[in-house]
């Protein structure tokens, strides 16, 4: 299998290390390296945990104006089973046009 993209990086890189550092360096960068990873897998965790924590509120509000939606239809005897938030929508448009014309 031949070496390609990535790969002739990382030999490169090694071959670097080896020429700037001497070899019993080496494992100490290696450290390092391994260090810097963990920490930026750290960040992104923390990261992550912030946005959904940020997100949370909205989509809590979603989840209950979907839920009133379809305690509205279903007051309205819609069936909403298989139908978009669009359609069910324009469906109790149609039932309100339809019971103030009466």
């Amino acid at each position: 299998m031949p070496i390609e993209g990535i790969e002739w990086v990382m030999v490169l890189g090694v071959v670097l290390i080896m020429i700037f550092w001497s070899p019993e360096k080496i494992p100490e960068i290696a450290r390092a390296i391994g260090r810097f990873v963990n920490e930026i897998q750290k960040a992104q965790m923390e990261a992550d945990r912030y946005v959904k924590e940020l997100i949370k509120p909205g989509v809590e509000a979603v989840d209950m104006a979907d839920r009133q939606l379809i305690e509205a239809a279903g007051k309205l005897d819609i069936v909403t089973e298989g139908l978009k938030k669009e359609e069910i929508i324009s469906l109790i448009n149609k039932r309100l046009e339809g019971a103030a014309s009466n």
